[in-house]
């Protein structure tokens, strides 16, 4: 919503990590940024901070909650001051069972507002002292009253003005369209991690501030560019290039990749002439959860990973082939793209061919196209069914789940 809506991507980031609100959209309080928070919150907010620190900055500071990382040389202290700035934030249970997000001064183990401390346990059994600091870099103020220093919006502005977030979210879009980052992983910027294309990376971030963090324009020059053209073909000139197989990515080819649950589910809601009612969104979003349930694996780590597979188990084929969405695709309905393929006034090759771009965004093979044509000018063969059977056969083909 608020992509659609201009919203430029550092005041989404602001406005996530310094939310306040409940999660029940019929509520005056109801704030969906607040969701980002209540999703990760537990019995305390160290999750919270590894993922704002991987989402927003490229930063892996998960190890670091623990003890000092030797390779990315992040220090254990600067996890538990990036945590400090979250120490103000409680959630409470409202009798309706929606949960509330706000924050509520802080004094720590001293009981002083003036000087709101964490500790934290280093590997020798020391107890340290933190403080709210960005990267080593410190806020000068400990107070936990939050008239006089609200710790999550302090953050939320240092998060927004910091040139990491442009450079972690310029990798991220660059592995959303390429299945690779200028970086692997995506989240772990830094001297230990040195980026492939550095030029160009620097360049895309640069201009991603300089734009005001209009993702719209980030991601046409993505698209727009040489790479994103190229062909998934292996040629004697590129064969070298395969990250799919550990090496660094070279971009010197198009990298064959599985679409994401969620993209395959969009797909078959416009095929099968499904669209966002604003009115039913609770029910259209319960649908969409409850399909994706059976392709996405809850890791149940530390970090809150999940896994989006398409691994090709019986539960998932027959998700595919025989449920229910699928079955509303392939109906001859008026709103599908089959329904109006069928119904339309051209001829069978025509149609054959715009199934196949609907589908495959390619026309059809001679052999396919003389298959299935000489297969529908039989007179003793429904042609219709014929149609239907093939359109069935190419959402349920490998290359309808392949982005190539």
């Amino acid at each position: 919503d608020s992509f659609a809506r201009g919203i430029s991507f550092d005041q989404v980031a602001f406005e996530l990590i310094s939310a306040t609100g409940n999660d029940d959209p019929t509520s005056d309080q109801y704030n969906g940024a607040a969701n980002y928070i209540l999703c990760l919150i537990g019995d305390d907010t160290t999750l919270i901070t590894s993922r704002t620190s991987e989402v927003f900055l490229g930063q892996k500071l998960q190890c670091a909650q623990c003890h000092s990382h030797p390779g990315s040389k992040v220090a254990q202290n600067q996890f538990w001051e990036m945590d400090a700035f979250f120490a103000q934030t409680t959630t409470a249970q409202l009798n309706d069972g929606s949960t509330s997000l706000a924050n509520v001064d802080y004094v720590g183990k001293s009981k002083s507002l003036e000087n709101a401390e964490s500790y934290f346990e280093q590997p020798t059994g020391e107890i340290r002292v933190a403080y709210p600091a960005f990267l080593g870099q410190k806020a000068n103020i400990n107070s936990g009253e939050l008239a006089e220093f609200d710790r999550r919006e302090w953050l939320a502005k240092l998060v927004r003005y910091s040139p990491l977030l442009a450079k972690s979210v310029v990798n991220r879009l660059w592995s959303h369209f390429f299945g690779f980052g200028f970086t692997q992983p995506i989240d772990d910027l830094g001297p230990h991690n040195p980026v492939s294309h550095p030029e160009l990376f620097e360049l895309l971030a640069r201009q991603t501030m300089a734009s005001e963090y209009d993702l719209r324009l980030t991601m046409k020059w993505i698209v727009l560019s040489d790479a994103f053209r190229r062909s998934s073909t292996f040629s004697p000139t590129n064969d070298f290039d395969s990250p799919e197989q550990g090496s660094s990515p070279l971009f010197s080819r198009y990298y064959t990749r599985q679409l994401q649950p969620e993209e395959v589910y969009q797909s078959l809601q416009v095929l099968a002439g499904i669209q966002r009612d604003p009115n039913a969104f609770r029910t259209q979003e319960l649908a969409q959860r409850a399909w994706l349930g059976r392709f996405v694996q809850n890791m149940d780590t530390d970090e809150g990973n999940e896994s989006n597979l398409f691994d090709g188990d019986i539960r998932q084929s027959l998700a595919m082939m025989n449920g229910e969405l699928m079955q509303k695709v392939t109906d001859l309905d008026n709103n599908t793209t089959l329904g109006k393929i069928i119904r339309s006034e051209m001829e069978n090759p025509a149609k054959l061919e715009h199934l196949f771009l609907a589908a495959l965004s390619r026309k059809p093979t001679q052999q396919e196209s003389t298959v299935v044509l000489d297969l529908v000018s039989d007179p003793s063969v429904d042609a219709v069914q014929v149609f239907q059977d093939i359109w069935w056969a190419l959402l349920n083909s490998n290359e309808f789940i392949l982005d190539h």
